[in-house]
Parts: C-alpha cells; sequence; structure tokens
C-alpha cells in the first residue's frame, strides 16, 4: 500500500499543477477579433447573429452582432474556428489569431432548404432574391419555387370570386417554378415537407389544399419554420386549433378594406437596424401600403404565446357591412412544438429594382424568422 504522505504528496502536486495552468492561461495575453457579419448579397448588415470561436471543438468565446452587424471578442494567440450564425443561415471560417485583428467582413454563405410557394398578390421571392439567395454566375435562385396558383392545369375558381385588387405583377423573370411538383405536390406529402427548413407561403396560392392542415401543423411541430401572408390563414387553421390557440381571426373572413397605414414596429432591434444601417428615421413607424381589398384581420392573439411585431389603425367590415375604425396587431410570430410561425395580414410585393423601405423591414423578419426558435414569449 502507498504511504499516506505520498498520496497527499501525489495529490498536492496535481492540484498545484492544475492551478498554475488555469493561471497560466487567464494570465495569457489577449488579442481583439473584429468583424461584420453581411447577408448572403454580401451587403446588408445580421443583427443579433451569435458569434463563436472554437478551438478543438470548444468554446472559447461568443457574442452577438450589434446593430451594424458587427462584433468584437478578445482571445489569447493562437488557431480557431469561428462561426457565424442567425438562425439557419451560417458561416464558418479558419482564422490565426497573432494580433489584434482589423474588422473583417463575414458573409453568409450556408443556407436553409427554402421553398416558395407562388401566389397571385404577394413576392416574397424578390425579397429572398434581392437578399442575396442567388446563383452569381447565371441569376438563379438558391431556393426552390413551387406552383402555387394552378394546381394541375385548374385555375382556382374563388380567387375571381372577391374583391382583391389588382394581381402583383411585379415580376422577376429568374422567379418562376423551378420544380417538377405543385403546391398541392406538396402539402399532400409529408416528406417532401420535410425536406424544408423554411416554406413560405405567398397571398393568393390555391386555396383548396386544406384538408392537408394536419400535414402542416406536423411540419411546423416537428421543427419546420412557416411564413405565410393573408389570405394564406386557411392553411394556419390546424395550427390555431380553429382560432383558439395563437392567433383569432376575424369572421366575417377577408373583410379588411384600408388599402395602407402608418403602423408603429413594436421591436426596438428593427428600429435600430433600419435607421442605422439604411437611413430609414422611421420614429418607430412604417407605412404599410401591401394591403389589397378584402384582407384578412386578425382579430386577437395571445400575449403568452405569440409576439406581435406591427400595429397600426386600420378599417374593416363587420358582420353587418358596416366599417370598424380602429388599431390592430398586423404581424405575428409564434412557436409550435419544434418550429414556428410567422403571420402578416399584408403582402410582401418586393421589388426588382431593389429595396422599398417596407421591404426593408420584411428583410429583416425573414432573418429573425430563420431564428424563431430563440424567440423570447
Amino acid at each position: 500500500m502507498k504511504p499516506l504522505a505520498l498520496s497527499f504528496l501525489a495529490l498536492f502536486l496535481l492540484i498545484s499543477c492544475s492551478d498554475n495552468e488555469e493561471t497560466s492561461i487567464a494570465a495569457e495575453e489577449t488579442f481583439v477579433v473584429s468583424g461584420k457579419l453581411l447577408a448572403p448579397n454580401n451587403a446588408d448588415p445580421i443583427y443579433n447573429a451569435l458569434v463563436v470561436i472554437n478551438r478543438n471543438n470548444n468554446t472559447i468565446e461568443d457574442t452577438r452582432t450589434d446593430s451594424k452587424g458587427e462584433f468584437t471578442l478578445n482571445v489569447p494567440k493562437g488557431d480557431y474556428t469561428i462561426t457565424l450564425s442567425k438562425g439557419k443561415f451560417s458561416t464558418q471560417q479558419e482564422i490565426s489569431v497573432l494580433e489584434d485583428n482589423p474588422v473583417t467582413n463575414f458573409t453568409i454563405d450556408v443556407l436553409p432548404k427554402i421553398a416558395v410557394v407562388t401566389g397571385h398578390y404577394d413576392k416574397i421571392e424578390n425579397i429572398l432574391y434581392n437578399i442575396g439567395l442567388v446563383n452569381p454566375t447565371n441569376g438563379d435562385p438558391l431556393f426552390d419555387i413551387v406552383e402555387g396558383i394552378n394546381l394541375s392545369g385548374k385555375t382556382e375558381a374563388n380567387l375571381a370570386n372577391h374583391n382583391h385588387g389588382p394581381v402583383n405583377t411585379n415580376k422577376n423573370d429568374n422567379l418562376d417554378p423551378n420544380v417538377d411538383f405543385d403546391f398541392g405536390d406538396l402539402i399532400a406529402s409529408p416528406e417532401l415537407l420535410a425536406e424544408y427548413d423554411i416554406i413560405f407561403l405567398n397571398c393568393g396560392l390555391n386555396e383548396s389544399k386544406t384538408e392537408y392542415n394536419d400535414n402542416i401543423l406536423n411540419y411546423v411541430s416537428n421543427g419546420g419554420i412557416l411564413y405565410t401572408t393573408d389570405w394564406a390563414f386557411k392553411y394556419l387553421n390546424g395550427i390555431t386549433n380553429d382560432n383558439t390557440e395563437y392567433l383569432e381571426f376575424y369572421t366575417p373572413e377577408k373583410s379588411g378594406v384600408s388599402t395602407s397605414t402608418e403602423a408603429e414596429i413594436l421591436d426596438q432591434g428593427a428600429i435600430a437596424w433600419l435607421e442605422i444601417n439604411f437611413g430609414i428615421s422611421i420614429d418607430s413607424i412604417v407605412e404599410i401600403e401591401g394591403f389589397l381589398n378584402s384582407w384578412q384581420v386578425v382579430n386577437s392573439f395571445n400575449p403568452d404565446t405569440a409576439v406581435s411585431w406591427i400595429n397600426g389603425p386600420v378599417e374593416y367590415n363587420d358582420g353587418n357591412g358596416d366599417t370598424i375604425a380602429e388599431n390592430k396587431d398586423l404581424a405575428f410570430t409564434f412557436l409550435v412544438g419544434d418550429g414556428g410561425v410567422f403571420y402578416s395580414s399584408f403582402h410582401t410585393h418586393g421589388t426588382v429594382e431593389g429595396f422599398t423601405d417596407l421591404d426593408r423591414v420584411m428583410e429583416y423578419f425573414v432573418f429573425e424568422l430563420s431564428d424563431i426558435l430563440s424567440l423570447e414569449i
């Protein structure tokens, strides 16, 4: 048996060496690593992205980007892996720290798998394209575009029966459907739905497939992210349990009559991002012109389970045809199981020439939507 005195000596030396090693690491000189995270278009800053510096699979330091997309960390000399991520968008690089580093631009190059379902009145695909989700060589979008209007050659008849205003003809020729299945195929197949991280449902898509709402519910519950606007609300009824959870949609349906509003943005991060980077000094107010006649009003939402992003004065008709004027919440996110949903009552027209102020707001929401699992309610 080892003498007791030797055992204590060995233990003392082990503790002493360990303490000396930790003291040495703590006292090691550190250097500044500074950077800026940009959208895939290599121009637009990404707010509140997670920045992690690793060495040998151990996290050394982490932080978040500010309103300019910038960050600063302090680490000892050495070789590291730096990962910057905003939800499902990310980039990763190997870096060597030998001295204080000048600010380095990092551009998102790892994209989620996205499907956009076309509609008569929305063009979220234009926003995604302008954000930089595009092949720079041939101009092809880096996401799937799914035919959502004419399913199996049949045009949805009820589109002609509503006074919804003019069809949005603002079109980028690169953004025609580019897959060999349509929305009917997509929503009917849990396996096909599960291939996508994010699915965007434009307003004015075919409304005849609500029999598959359970598939939408399961898609989101299992980690999918769903973006829906206006008339696409019908595909949320399975998630909202017919207006008893998250959001309550107003009856009569499609009774909104306002064509624009001066709405208040409720998120301070969005306000700062818009003003600092794009000079959009909105004092929390943004003009929304993305309404057409007969839009869907959200009557109320559950603040314990959903977050409202925008609120503004609007007009809509009640069941007697009388016009009501009051403030309504107009855009929401909420978590469902392991996934989440974004819904807005207004449209995302997008432009082929660039960004309007409202387009910038929607760009912000696209990245927030991708990061929805970090949502705090």
